[in-house]
């Protein structure tokens, strides 16, 4: 039989079109512009609460979060994110670190006049998912936040995912996003780089699969996208909601129960 080059190129030249269009598709699917959604009215005697998502999610994703908030009487706003642009780095100082300082300025204005009446002072919260746990992290690590309360992390790739130590994550990091591959579990990683927190927080994360196709990535029991043995970071509460996923965790009872649990007491 002979050997036909020809087809063969052109075979070869299909299958890279279609790649490189699948992936370009792919990469717009993943993308989620800026946005910032405000929830609840500002109470002076309440303290305010800034929650955003995490790898590829949208702030729709915490809407049961931000409505359980409301009822309970807080404000503030949710952070909509692009992820697959840029680094942890850059995320961070274009997108949250922006809105934290305005949130501070509208803070510290209240407190001024709290602080003469000798009232006790307005804190900021924060409730974050997956990917943005380690953007939190990051932040509070390289800013000085005098008014910080608690912090909630949810399904935390707290020591990194082997999701991210996939070699896929560094070839196609421009469909994924630079940001994928500094959640890697190795111990020079950049998650691993941040410490353990030195402030009040509460990790809550569940304990089935919503992807069996990731599990298999995974060791031991994980949650679809993060392991479940090394969720835990030191100094934080702990909390195990039993049969939920990575995402799913979200709209629990259980979880938004929990938070407003921990937030009043």
């Amino acid at each position: 039989m002979k050997f036909n080059f020809k087809k063969l190129t052109i075979a070869v030249i299909i299958l890279a079109i279609i790649t490189f269009t699948g992936l370009k598709i792919t990469k717009r699917l993943l993308y989620h512009p800026y946005n910032v959604t405000k929830f609840g009215t500002f109470d002076k005697n309440k303290d305010v609460v800034i929650v955003f998502h995490g790898i590829y999610g949208k702030a729709k994703t915490l809407n049961a979060i931000t409505d359980t908030l409301e009822k309970e009487g807080y404000s503030g706003i949710n952070i909509q994110y692009p992820t697959t642009e840029d680094t942890v780095e850059k995320i961070t100082e274009k997108y949250i670190a922006p809105n934290v300082e305005s949130v501070i300025k509208t803070v510290e204005e209240e407190n001024v006049i709290r602080r003469k009446q000798r009232l006790p002072e307005i804190k900021i919260n924060f409730i974050v998912h997956s990917m943005g746990t380690g953007v939190l992290r990051y932040y509070l690590k390289t800013h000085k936040l005098n008014n910080l309360g608690k912090v909630v992390f949810i399904s935390p790739p707290s020591h990194g995912s082997q999701l991210s130590d996939n070699p896929i994550s560094d070839i196609i990091k421009d469909t994924l996003g630079d940001a994928v591959k500094q959640f890697k579990t190795s111990s020079d990683s950049f998650i691993n780089s941040l410490g353990e927190p030195d402030y009040q927080c509460y990790v809550m994360i569940g304990n089935k699969s919503g992807n069996f196709l990731y599990s298999i990535l995974i060791p031991g029991i994980d949650d679809g996208m993060v392991p479940f043995k090394t969720s835990r970071l030191n100094n934080c509460n702990y909390k195990v909601i039993e049969n939920a996923t990575h995402t799913s965790i979200l709209e629990d009872k259980r979880t938004l129960n929990e938070i407003a649990d921990y937030l009043k007491n």
